[in-house]
């Protein structure tokens, strides 16, 4: 029994092993292939860490309510304070250099930091339940502790950059909140062994896509150091690009010079299309045994259940086919340069004192947003608002101009701020702004 055991825990290290070094290499040659060997091993010590964090903080959790229910397990033990104790280790790695990175090095090592997490914690697992169902979670868990990892990175590089504001820690809770939902939906249905099948691809392939999105756009942003130098937090350059998109777009309407040749997706190479074609295949072949041979799998694999048969061979192979495919399809420069036909703008009141200037607003992120002006104002000159949707007008919103600039053109701009959130006025923005862009994705071209 020890002998079996012994080699049953083999087994086990070296697939959660080959899976760590399998997702490793997706996301290395993916999306970030300049790498420094000593910011691994610290990445990976952080991993140690963190798990130590998680294990003592589950450990108290347990001593206050010994007997969890699933639900309690899975939302607070496993969800909540194994993603908290990922972000203590992240953001302990990145503290003292923080500005010499980027967001894209944030999702990066917190990709190496949660697959060391994940197979730290496999290790755990090991003489818990049977061989098929340990391979399951091993293939499984993991890299959704990896992906977790690479959002929280992600997440907390932004948080880092943002301003000194309260919005930027719900914007970080906001992040690590999706993380820790579909970590504990994925916990639950293995605590109740209910809906794996359709849990499993789910997981993973929400997370992948939303780390995807998340990728291209972290491609377009700067280093911490370079958003210093230019005295801006992550949110003001967000703003200003998307004002600098728009006014661009205007510019390119007047000068009949629009480029419409850049699209979401980017089309992938032939190795992309045999890599897919290597794990959509055995996924059919598997499928078709189901179906036409079952006794084969009962022969072959006498403790293996129909449903861990269908996760293991059947889903897990298509969700890593459907991995490949679209890794790295997102095209980055569609975030940055493409813009949807007819894009939504809001007119601004600028007043001080018996002073007003009219002007208009392309993009608003809670409660700042980027507008031309005539003048250059000092830093944090305390203004008043009125902000138009259509024939709507919000009035009298008290704020302040952060800072005002003069670009290569000649041409004024400011970056504002009001003095709280504008529920009203941002629902009605965001419902106006959603169905303007519904609308551009029917809008065909007309001949010229």
């Amino acid at each position: 029994m020890a002998s079996f055991l012994n080699f049953s825990s083999l087994i086990m290290l070296l697939i959660n092993i080959a899976t760590l070094v399998f997702y490793y290499s997706f996301y290395r040659f993916h999306f970030y292939r300049h790498t420094e060997s000593f910011l691994h091993y610290t990445a990976i010590a952080f991993s140690f860490f963190s798990v130590g964090t998680a294990l003592a903080l589950q450990a108290l959790v347990l001593m206050v309510n010994p007997y969890p229910g699933h639900e309690f397990k899975a939302i607070v033990l496993s969800g909540t304070i194994e993603e908290f104790s990922k972000l203590l280790g992240i953001y302990l790695f990145f503290r003292k250099n923080q500005d010499e990175f980027t967001v894209t090095d944030g999702i990066f090592y917190g990709l190496v930091l949660g697959g060391g997490f994940g197979l730290l914690e496999n290790i755990l697992y090991f003489i818990d339940s049977g061989l098929w169902s340990q391979v399951l979670r091993s293939i499984t868990a993991l890299p959704i502790h990896m992906i977790n990892g690479g959002l929280v990175g992600a997440f907390l590089m932004i948080f880092l950059f943002s301003g000194n504001q309260i919005y930027r820690f719900l914007r970080l809770l906001i992040g690590i909140g999706f993380c820790i939902s579909i970590h504990a939906l994925y916990n639950y249905s293995l605590f109740t062994d209910s809906g794996i099948i359709a849990v499993l691809p789910f997981c993973i392939l929400v997370l992948f896509f939303v780390l995807e999105v998340t990728i291209a756009k972290s491609r377009i942003l700067l280093p911490g150091y370079v958003l210093k130098l230019m005295n801006m937090t992550v949110e003001e350059y967000e703003i200003l690009s998307r004002h600098n998109r728009h006014e661009g777009w205007i510019q390119n309407v007047q000068k009949h010079t629009l480029d419409n040749h850049i699209s979401l997706f980017q089309i992938p190479s032939l190795r992309i299309g045999l890599l897919t074609a290597f794990f959509l295949v055995p996924s059919i072949v598997s499928i078709l045994v189901l179906i036409y041979h079952p006794e084969f799998i009962t022969h072959t694999f006498t403790d293996l259940e129909i449903k861990d048969y269908f996760a293991l061979f059947v889903i897990y192979p298509a969700v890593l086919g459907v991995m490949f495919f679209f890794g790295g399809v997102l095209n980055p420069y569609f975030f940055r340069d493409r813009m949807l036909a007819v894009p939504l703008f809001g007119s601004v009141d600028l007043k001080l004192g018996d002073e007003e200037e009219n002007t208009a607003l392309f993009h608003i992120y809670l409660n700042k947003f980027y507008i031309p002006v005539s003048q250059i104002y000092p830093p944090n000159t305390k203004v008043v608002f009125d902000l138009w949707v259509g024939v709507t007008c919000y009035r009298n919103i008290s704020g302040k101009i952060l800072w005002s600039k003069e670009n290569t053109e000649g041409n004024c701009g400011a970056m504002c701020e009001t003095d709280s959130l504008e529920w009203k006025y941002l629902a009605h923005w965001t419902l106006v702004r959603t169905r303007q862009n519904l609308k551009n994705l029917f809008v065909r071209k007309s001949s010229n």
